[in-house]
């Protein structure tokens, strides 16, 4: 069949090179392939972005790394970014990290109120919490090369938890202080 076919191809080529395509020809087909819809619903690449299928995947890629970012800053809050790499050894742990330390940033802002009026226990306060934070901060550092990094994980729990039991014992003290002063000065008057 084959061969029957290239042997009338032979004999007929004065023929075949008689007869060329009009020049309007590919203007035809090119209306049509711009003005018909085509008929699957799936996204054509190519027509998005030529015939470059590697940006396609380039802009995908990016958009889910974003979309990524962006779901875990909207569920986690700020420290999520500080946690990025926690997140990808244990989702759980990484969530509650997120909370230990949103806290203790909460109860640190509480505690800075004290600066102006008293700065002495403020600095003093400050020193013991430090202390602590730069235990959890060498323990997140230690966290890649660790090769036990769910106990070193629950330890930074741990430390967070420390923090804010601390935060809280500060809070207390400054409560009674405050308590302590608005009682003399009610005696006074």
């Amino acid at each position: 069949m084959k061969n029957r076919l290239e042997r009338f191809v032979r004999d007929n080529r004065e023929a075949f090179d008689d007869h060329e395509p009009s020049n309007d020809l590919w203007k035809k087909i090119e209306k049509k392939t711009v003005h018909t819809k085509p008929k699957s619903k799936i996204l054509n690449l190519k027509g998005l972005f030529g015939n470059e299928p590697k940006f396609a995947l380039r802009i995908a890629a990016g958009l889910t790394v974003f979309l990524t970012i962006g779901y875990f800053v909207y569920n986690y809050g700020k420290p999520v970014s500080q946690n990025a790499d926690i997140m990808v050894l244990s989702p759980t742990y990484a969530k509650e990290l997120t909370q230990f330390a949103s806290l203790v940033e909460e109860k640190r802002e509480e505690l800075k109120e004290l600066e102006q009026e008293d700065p002495q226990l403020y600095h003093q306060f400050d020193t013991e919490l430090t202390a602590l934070d730069q235990n959890y901060q060498s323990l997140k550092q230690e966290l890649p090369k660790n090769p036990n990094q769910e106990e070193l994980l629950k330890a930074m729990i741990q430390n967070l938890s420390m923090q804010i039991d601390l935060l809280n014992q500060q809070l207390q003290i400054i409560q009674k202080i405050k308590e302590a002063k608005n009682g003399k000065t009610k005696t006074m008057v």
